[in-house]
């Protein structure tokens, strides 16, 4: 049954009083007709007196149906939903609006920008709610607005959304919104552009005491090219060394690009500028060289020129290459004379001799290699640092003592790498090279047949590993393996088979012996990645024990941008000082890592790249997505209706004033039709 929001309107049915009155007195009024012949008498005669009494009638009629139902539409009537099963619609005044503000929400609809276009749509639907109304705001940030808001407080927060680098997906924040809402029934409003590659609904699981809408912004597909990637044929950075970095370029589009722009810049200065064709919807690789001409902070950006979409045309990378390496030798006696005098007689190196015991005052993180000299025993604790530094991208030489204690096997069979067995005495050569490990990239072209190799004089027996990625590195005539490198983690953990010493072998004096070990300590893993991800909620570790020591905080600094921040940190003695940006950081770039006014080190910051893939869900694909999962949501276009009485049409009720109108609209036209065909007889009648 109808009610209607203002029932004091319907006083003015009364007014229709008047209206039966005027029609009275007119239809009781007679004219005078001056005819020149009296032949029209006859034809007016003929007219049909009961016809024309039904006509006054209807046209009466048709005015006070006209003039009631433009009453009833200013009363605004409505039918209450009733039996309705979900309690979000009987609780409506508790909603929350979700607004998707990542980059691609910065597209282009028919009407304008896309966010702008959903922050409009949203603030209608807030002003069609009730004043005493609860109100939730969120957007990508998840927890910058997740409190319950008035609607003037609502409002202030929905102006206030802008673009945002943190990448979502749809499922996850609904299910954060779930939550935040502590199990209260509400009516979630989400607005997005509903891209493919975040937009998982198969992924969507909400109690049914919950109700959504969809509304989807149709953004415009542009074109668009972007760096996608970039990384370095060799991961270790050395002085003087020629890098070779490689540039992953995408073109999204389909079109081709060609002649297009790439620019490399170190430390603000271009290295080169190289131009690249990229067919429709493929990638290219691109090659670029340079030298490390001096040790410091090496601070990298990509660029190409590319519109409408910017935000992917830069790649920012940065890198370390310290004056010294810094190698560490624990020794369970005495320092082995070979690798002291290999590594100490080097400005390249750092080179430290400690007892086993010394391990633990030791900021393990600042060395590229730890060699285990002879190591007997190994206890827990021990036995723990050494497989944190490996998980965390570390490289270890073990280098076997004559007599090896049970947890040295059980520490081999934990990593899952070979274990040691008796030692063989018989006299062999080291006959096989893998000259296609990483540790002799660009070391040997090839190793003649007739090469003189070392001559191995004893060496322990390896069981089979059961890691299936080890690699087998020397070998001897016997096919003995001599040197094994075995991934753990992160990190690499180098097994010799002999010891270092002239009674073993004579690799020592070997021209093998020094571009070997040199090589192990270039670390395959470096303790930070080229770049980060902005929204990953990455760690940014440092590695300086000095900076463990003071108390002054860490802060990553753009001066550029005047960006300073101070990350929530933590000391870990294994790993360095952990840093947690914790979404602090919003915009792609370089920094530095500062402390006391000391740059320690520098890191990078990129934007996603997953909303570049221009593909979205449309109207009828999302229906489709909706009913394949048998979700009970609702959809409705933002951009081809009003939202201001979505309150009171959705939530509480249908209402029916546009309907009333509407008929109100007819019965005036049928009248005037009406009206009108008397006058269109009597013309007729008198030709």
């Amino acid at each position: 049954m109808f009610q209607f929001s203002h029932p004091n309107i319907l006083w003015g049915l009364l007014a229709l009083l008047f209206p039966v009155i005027i029609h009275l007195i007119n239809f009781k009024r007679y004219k005078k007709i001056h005819f020149s012949n009296l032949q029209f008498l006859s034809q007016l005669i003929i007219q049909n007196k009961r016809h024309s009494k039904l006509k006054k009638w209807l046209v009466l009629t048709l005015r006070l149906l006209a003039l009631a139902c433009l009453i009833i539409a200013f009363s605004q009537p409505f039918i209450p939903k009733e039996n309705s099963n979900n309690p979000a619609e009987k609780t409506s005044k508790n909603l929350s609006i979700y607004l998707d503000n990542s980059f691609s929400m910065n597209a282009e609809t028919e009407i304008g920008n896309a966010l702008e276009i959903a922050k409009n749509k949203a603030i209608e639907i807030i002003k069609s709610y009730p004043n005493d109304s609860k109100i939730r705001i969120y957007d990508n940030n998840f927890f910058a607005f997740s409190s319950y808001l008035n609607k003037q407080q609502a409002i202030s927060k929905v102006m206030e959304i802008n673009p945002s680098p943190i990448p979502f997906t749809l499922s996850k924040q609904i299910q954060k919104i779930d939550i935040n809402s502590a199990k209260s029934p509400y009516h979630l409003y989400v607005f997005s552009d509903f891209q493919k590659n975040q937009s998982d609904i198969s992924n969507i699981q909400i109690d049914s005491s919950r109700s959504i809408t969809f509304l989807p912004l149709s953004v415009q597909q542009p074109s668009n090219l972007l760096i996608d990637s970039c990384w370095f044929a060799k991961p270790y950075h050395q002085l003087k060394q020629s890098q070779e970095l490689f540039v992953q370029v995408r073109n999204t589009s389909n079109e081709d690009f060609e002649k297009i722009a790439l620019k490399l810049s170190i430390n603000d200065s271009t290295k080169s500028i190289t131009k690249v064709d990229i067919p429709r919807n493929s990638k290219q690789i691109v090659r670029l060289k340079y030298l490390n001409s001096k040790t410091g902070i090496y601070q990298g950006k990509l660029e190409i020129n590319d519109f409408p979409i910017t935000y992917d045309n830069s790649l920012f990378f940065s890198y370390q290459i310290s004056n010294q390496v810094q190698v560490l030798s624990v020794n369970q006696r005495e320092p082995n004379k070979y690798l002291t005098k290999l590594f100490s007689g080097s400005e390249t190196f750092a080179f430290k001799n400690i007892d086993k015991s010394g391990l633990f005052s030791e900021n393990l993180p600042n060395y590229p290699l730890i060699i285990l000299h002879e190591i007997e025993d190994m206890e827990s604790g021990f036995n723990q640092m050494v497989k944190n530094y490996l998980s965390n991208g570390g490289r270890v030489l073990f280098i076997p003592s004559n007599r090896n204690k049970i947890s040295v096997n059980s520490f081999l069979k934990e990593i899952s790498a070979p274990e040691f067995m008796q030692i063989d005495s018989s006299h062999q050569k080291l006959s096989y090279i893998e000259l296609n490990s990483e540790l002799y990239q660009n070391v040997f072209e090839e190793i003649k047949k007739d090469a003189r190799l070392p001559n191995i004089y004893k060496h322990y027996n390896l069981t089979r590993s059961t890691n299936n990625f080890d690699e087998n590195i020397w070998k001897t005539q016997a096919g003995d393996p001599l040197l094994i490198q075995t991934n753990f983690g992160k990190g690499q953990f180098f097994l010799l088979g002999i010891q270092l010493n002239s009674e073993w072998s004579n690799l020592v004096s070997h021209p093998i012996f020094v571009p070997t070990l040199v090589n192990l300590t270039h670390s395959a893993n470096t303790n930070q990645p080229l770049y980060y991800t902005l929204g990953d909620q990455q760690i940014i570790k440092t590695n300086s024990f000095l900076s463990n020591s003071q108390n002054e905080p860490f802060h990553i600094i753009n001066k550029s941008e005047q960006i300073d921040i101070i990350p929530d940190q933590e000391n870990k003695f294994e790993q360095g000082t952990l840093l947690y940006p914790r979404n602090q950081i919003t915009q792609a770039g370089n920094y530095f890592i500062v402390q006391d006014d000391n740059i320690v080190n520098s890191c990078s910051f990129n934007y996603s790249r997953i909303e570049s893939d221009p593909f979205y869900y449309s109207l009828e694909e999302l229906k489709e997505e909706i009913k394949a999962n048998s979700l009970a949501f609702s959809i409705i276009s933002p951009v081809k209706i009003s939202l201001s009485q979505l309150y009171s049409e959705e939530t509480n009720f249908k209402q029916y004033w546009k309907f009333f109108l509407i008929l109100c609209l007819l019965f005036f036209t049928a009248e005037g039709l009406l009206s009108r065909s008397k006058i269109y007889r009597f013309e007729e009648q008198h030709k």
